[in-house]
């Protein structure tokens, strides 16, 4: 049986934390025991993957470990540290913050973009450099380790909102993903830009393990395969109906038309993992989450994100844990294991 064939669907976890759309969700690094959620109503909180007691299913929790509290605007997107010691959170103030995880601070406060900021990475040895892509089209980069206010770098390639990005270290590249129906990768040692257009706006990239492919996710509800190599593309995925659904008889269809949805990655690069929107008038009474094969293109996995969801707009996966999380429109944070 192949390994995508057992993706995990059961819900093990709930996190009722915040009270505003969930619109960043991030595992801390590995082994992933806590996560990370950014939120409209302007915090970030830490809260504890799996619980300690977690014999038990359809466990909730109510309060983060911890809440951090300096955004002015809503949240659009966390990265963290491989030391788990610091992470970045960015949204519409404009600014990127780097925090100390433990002392619940900000460390360092850059204001180089105008306009909200809606993708954060951190890059370079020992994560000594942080990226933001901003609405305002620029691509800035960050010295933590310098005093200075100013980026080390500008990039200014794209034409419109830099929505996503994917720092991939092994091949010291930078992918971005833009409204401007783009997607870009910068390879910073050769100082080299290839560009794929794609002709709808895209909300979300994602580098592969090996480097060798892009996932891109666009507001034509479809998630390509590319190869980074020529841009061929390897594979699409949506636009297919979903798994029949028992609970109201009706099929869950992959929809990404308006808003910024995430996807990624897991199991090893064998499965595409995402979040979706709820179509007006559909029959379904929440959005899903869909998980496909990799290889065979094929739907191994439609999870249903409780009802009054709207919209999974972010996903995450873990795969020390072999778990994974969905940020939802309702405030929650559903875990997978």
């Amino acid at each position: 049986m192949p390994a995508t064939k057992q993706f995990p669907t059961k819900l093990v976890h709930t996190l009722k934390t915040h009270n505003g759309p969930v619109n960043a969700v991030i595992f801390s690094s590995s082994p992933g025991t806590y996560v990370l959620t950014g939120s409209a109503d302007r915090a970030v909180h830490l809260s504890r993957a799996i619980p300690s007691n977690s014999s038990a299913t359809g466990l909730e929790t109510a309060s983060p470990i911890q809440k951090y509290e300096a955004h002015g605007y809503s949240v659009l997107d966390v990265a963290v540290a491989a030391d788990n010691a610091r992470f970045t959170s960015v949204g519409g103030d404009r600014q990127v913050f780097l925090w100390d995880v433990e002392q619940g601070l900000t460390t360092r406060r850059w204001a180089g973009h105008n306009a909200r900021v809606e993708a954060v990475q951190f890059a370079g040895e020992g994560d000594s450099v942080v990226v933001s892509g901003s609405a305002d089209t620029t691509i800035n980069l960050w010295d933590t380790r310098s005093k200075s206010h100013k980026p080390i770098q500008t990039l200014t390639e794209a034409g419109d909102t830099v929505s996503s990005l994917h720092v991939h270290m092994p091949t010291y590249s930078i992918a971005s993903g833009s409204y401007d129906g783009r997607a870009r990768i910068y390879d910073v040692r050769m100082g080299r830009t290839t560009v794929d257009v794609l002709a709808h706006p895209v909300t979300s990239v994602r580098c592969s393990a090996d480097g060798n492919a892009l996932l891109v996710s666009t507001l034509d509800s479809r998630i390509r395969m590319l190869d980074r190599a020529d841009g061929k593309l390897l594979k699409a995925f949506g636009g297919e109906e979903g798994l029949e659904q028992s609970t109201a008889g009706a099929t869950a269809m992959y929809r990404n038309s308006e808003l910024r949805i995430r996807s990624v990655f897991a199991k090893g690069d064998a499965v595409v993992l995402s979040g979706s929107e709820l179509e007006e008038g559909h029959r379904s009474p929440q959005a899903h989450v869909f998980a496909w094969d990799v290889l065979s293109g094929e739907i191994i996995a439609t999870v249903p994100a409780g009802d009054g969801v709207k919209v999974v707009s972010c996903v995450a996966w873990n795969e020390k844990g072999g778990c994974w999380a969905g940020g939802c429109s309702d405030g929650t944070v559903k875990i997978y294991g």
